[in-house]
């Protein structure tokens, strides 16, 4: 890396080198047998370099490929913006790598699914189901011409099981994901086969407001709508709803919102972003006061702030060597006022448990509005599921709905936002929130 940074620096004035390796690994398993068993092994190098203040990028997948100079030199050209300097952080030691995923095999991941299938069996042997595996191996390598040098390595476990309906379309699903291998308890299971029975009673709603608990897989489609008020670039573009509320209490103090690149094992846990800024720990809404927003290095210093380690290369809809660092997040936490689930659940005379929404990224998320289709939703009568909900949707605005949070669960579940984990939620429990039903 060090000699095409050396070259690089004969025709630029300064330069970084990114690497990226991955190795993947995935076993499928639909009602009972192996229906795809999959890999993948690649190495991805990208190239940013600054001349006379501009900033041009290439990507290659060798290393030995000096073409990336001449290319990132051709796309210097046709960039108008100001390059911002690299610089030099120190990597944060984390917990993201565990030798017992690196040393599964094929062979162990299709042993682990034949198990558990043979579980499924003997809780249920009627019910169709399909189970998959994945395991991920990443390896990052950084440098840039101003000294900064860093690396990690990173693993990869992903778990899922759903269940499928007469129709064989989803009916219940269950989900673990991080960086050490996770197994599912038999209370686990249990539970996801009585949410699948519960399609046998199908339940319509009216247009009416009731409480309602969105699991924690379902609270990552509210913070996309978080996310989208405390990104450093809406807050420079001036069109975040917080941004002049740094310091005021937003939500319900019954929350607390925190985004943490080294949390322990998590799926987006990192040492450094891949802007080499070093990963931290930062509490975005304490108990309901906005404390920070998320910065890249740009950002935080044209609002003479301090960078968070948010830039990542990614997009709204991909996660590639090519796009540029942008602000997103890494393990967002929810934390707060906390009773078990079980309890969340008894303390509901009517409302609905949501775990599956639809459209997600649809409507002006970074206004923090919503109109979600529920997918997966169950109606709870006396502290008890009763019926699957059909044809129900859920409304509103977040900024709204997160000051009628009553009380959070103890269950971490990993966050989806559209494509991607975006950290982890237990349930959360709101007072009221409008049904649009028949």
């Amino acid at each position: 890396m060090k000699s095409l940074i050396e070259k690089a620096l004969k025709v630029c004035d300064a330069a970084e080198l990114y690497e990226r390796r991955v190795f993947s690994t995935s076993v499928a398993m639909l009602m009972g047998e192996l229906n795809g068993i999959d890999g993948e092994k690649k190495t991805e190098i990208s190239i940013r370099i600054i001349k006379d203040g501009k900033m041009g990028a290439a990507i290659a997948t060798d290393i030995e490929d000096e073409s990336l100079i001449d290319r990132a030199l051709i796309s210097l050209t046709q960039q108008g913006t100001t390059a911002e300097p690299f610089e030099v952080h120190e990597p944060a030691k984390v917990l993201s790598y565990s030798e017992a995923v690196v040393d599964l095999s094929t062979a162990d991941l299709v042993h682990q699914i034949e198990a558990l299938n043979e579980r499924i069996l003997q809780l249920d042997g009627q019910v169709k189901f399909g189970i998959e595996v994945n395991k991920t191996l990443t390896e990052i390598y950084m440098e840039n011409s101003s000294g900064f040098s860093g690396s990690y390595k990173k693993s990869i476990y992903e778990l899922g099981i759903f269940t499928l309906n007469d129709k064989g379309f989803y009916n219940a699903s269950l989900e673990k994901v991080g960086c050490e291998i996770s197994d599912i308890t038999d209370s686990e299971l249990i539970a996801l086969l009585e949410k699948h029975k519960l399609e046998q009673h199908p339940v319509s709603l009216e247009n009416e407001k009731l409480p309602v608990i969105l699991s924690g897989s379902v609270m990552g489609a509210m913070m996309l709508r978080v996310l989208g008020g405390v990104n450093g670039g809406n807050v420079l573009k001036h069109i975040s709803p917080v941004e002049n509320r740094m310091g005021e209490k937003v939500f319900s103090e019954n929350i607390t919102i925190r985004d943490d690149a080294t949390y322990a094992y998590g799926v987006n846990t990192m040492a450094f972003d891949d802007e080499g800024t070093t990963a931290q720990n930062t509490v975005i809404y304490e108990k309901g006061v906005l404390k920070s927003f998320l910065l890249s290095q740009s950002q935080a210093k044209k609002l003479g702030l301090k960078p968070t380690g948010n830039a990542i290369k990614r997009a709204l809809f991909s996660k590639e060597i090519e796009d540029a660092p942008t602000v997103f997040e890494s393990n967002m936490i929810v934390e707060g006022n906390c009773i078990s689930d079980e309890g969340l659940i008894r303390s509901i005379k009517r409302g609905l448990l949501i775990t599956g929404v639809m459209g997600a990224h649809t409507g002006n998320i970074i206004q923090g509005e919503f109109s979600l289709n529920v997918s997966s939703g169950f109606l709870i009568e006396d502290g008890k599921m009763v019926g699957k909900v059909k044809g129900a949707m859920i409304a509103g605005n977040v900024y709204e709905l997160f000051n009628d949070i009553e009380a959070i669960g103890t269950e971490l579940e990993p966050m989806r936002g559209i494509f991607y984990h975006l950290g982890y939620s237990p349930m959360v429990k709101f007072g009221g929130v409008n049904i649009v039903g028949k």
